[in-house]
C-alpha cells in the first residue's frame, strides 16, 4: 500500500512497471491481483495529488483574476473621476 505523501511521479513510476509485470503471460493470479490492488491505490494517490494541484490552480487563478478586476475599477474610477480644470465655473 503505497504511503499517501507519495509523489505523483513516484506513483506513476510505480504505476508503470505494475502495468509492464501485469502485461506478461504467465503472471500469478494471487500476485496479478495483489498488483492489481496496489495500482489502484496509487491511482487513488494520482487523483488526490492531482485535485490539490487543480484546486490550488484554481485559488491562484481567482486571486488573480480578482485583482485584475481591481485593478480595472481602479481605471475605470480614474477616468470617470472630475477634473476640477474642466469645470466652467
Amino acid at each position: 500500500m503505497p504511503k499517501e505523501k507519495e509523489n505523483l511521479q513516484s506513483a506513476l513510476q510505480q504505476l508503470e512497471k505494475i502495468v509492464e509485470n501485469l502485461s506478461k503471460r504467465d503472471v500469478d493470479v494471487e500476485a496479478g491481483l495483489d498488483k492489481f490492488k496496489e495500482g489502484v491505490a496509487l491511482i487513488k494517490v494520482c487523483r488526490e495529488q492531482l485535485q490539490k494541484a487543480e484546486n490550488e490552480f484554481k485559488k491562484l487563478k481567482s486571486e488573480l483574476d480578482v485583482e485584475e478586476e481591481d485593478e480595472e475599477t481602479e481605471e475605470e474610477n480614474k477616468d470617470e473621476s472630475v477634473n476640477p480644470e474642466d469645470t466652467p465655473f
